[in-house]
């Protein structure tokens, strides 16, 4: 990604993450983050070392690229997160609800 391409991409987002929405990249630029997944199955290099536009999914901050790591780009690790916020266990199971 060139520095314009960045720059134009991070001007879309409203200049901020795309996920929480707080951090700007001013103390520590935001991240590329790209799909592995498809990289591997549409690009013929190491995603890790350089990636296309195929590949590129947005700007993120390093606290929500690292979320997106942990939950290995799975949709579900989402929905359960927002059925944890929503309906904690804690609750269901201490007051049956």
């Amino acid at each position: 990604m060139t520095l314009e391409q960045y720059e134009d991409l991070r001007a879309f987002q409203g200049g901020r993450c795309y996920l929480c929405q707080w951090a700007t990249g001013k103390t520590k630029s935001l991240a590329v983050d790209h799909d592995h997944n498809r990289a591997k199955a549409m690009c013929d290099h190491d995603p890790h070392k350089e990636s296309c536009i195929n590949c590129w999914r947005g700007l993120l901050c390093s606290a929500c690229n690292g979320i997106l790591r942990t939950a290995r780009d799975t949709v579900e690790f989402f929905r359960r997160g927002i059925d944890y916020l929503t309906n904690p266990p804690a609750r269901r199971f201490f007051h049956g609800e």
